[in-house]
């Protein structure tokens, strides 16, 4: 698939237009996907050299560009309003990404959100406020966004506020992952198992696990985590 073109960035929504890159199956064949977030700093094409470590076919990999290669600009744990429109925003790139998977014929039982960083937080983000059943989320080196995550209910988007998905909807047992260096000195350990206890108590099959020595990268066993998640969808 070609690049999606490229419009003005909008001071209401920065992210508007960006790239929605693309590897592995074409969408006429593709019978899973995996929306894959970049970090901070980081680049679409970057994040997608890691389908390499990943040998499934039928997968379409879907990974949207950060206007600036940043999604929002203020901490994780920020109060949420300091990062918007650039939330709101990011959201809707997840949204379209989920929307071409959803033209190519695959349901959302069968596309695994992954993001790494900032895209780990966006990558949770989206699925809280948009609950339902599906084939996984990988979030590593990262966690809900806000400044108290204390026991957000699904479809809360961190001000009280609710989506119009219902706060009775649960995950339905989707696979959800939060990996982290314990040592990490850009998220908290503690924010991370609190987002993985989250998607637990709304019906989500999650775990969290903290790395010693990690810092603020991806190790190999989180590479299989991501793998065998994948694997679920074969």
């Amino acid at each position: 698939m070609a690049p999606r073109p490229t419009t003005p960035r909008s001071a209401t929504d920065p992210h508007e237009g960006q790239e929605i890159a693309t590897a592995g199956a074409p969408p006429q064949v593709a019978d899973a996907a995996v929306i894959m977030l970049h970090g901070r700093g980081s680049k679409a094409r970057h994040v997608l050299t890691l389908v390499d470590e990943f040998l499934h076919r039928g997968v379409m990999y879907l990974a949207p560009q950060a206007a600036g290669s940043s999604w929002y600009p203020a901490p994780a744990a920020s109060p949420i309003e300091r990062n918007e429109p650039w939330l709101t925003s990011a959201l809707g790139r997840v949204s379209a990404a989920l929307d071409i998977a959803t033209d190519a014929g695959v349901p959302p039982e069968r596309v695994v959100f992954f993001g790494f960083s900032q895209g780990a937080c966006l990558a949770a983000e989206f699925a809280l406020r948009n609950p339902r059943r599906y084939g996984g989320l990988v979030a590593l080196s990262g966690s809900l966004l806000g400044p108290d995550l204390g026991s957000r209910p699904a479809g809360d988007d961190g001000n009280g506020d609710h989506d119009g998905h219902g706060s009775d909807t649960d995950f339905e047992g989707t696979p959800v992952f939060f990996g982290s260096g314990r040592d990490d000195p850009r998220v908290e350990a503690d924010r991370v198992e609190a987002s993985a206890r989250i998607f637990a108590e709304l019906g989500a099959d999650a775990a969290s696990r903290l790395y010693e020595g990690l810092g603020h990268a991806i190790n190999d066993d989180e590479i299989r985590v991501i793998d065998s998640f994948i694997e679920r969808l074969d």
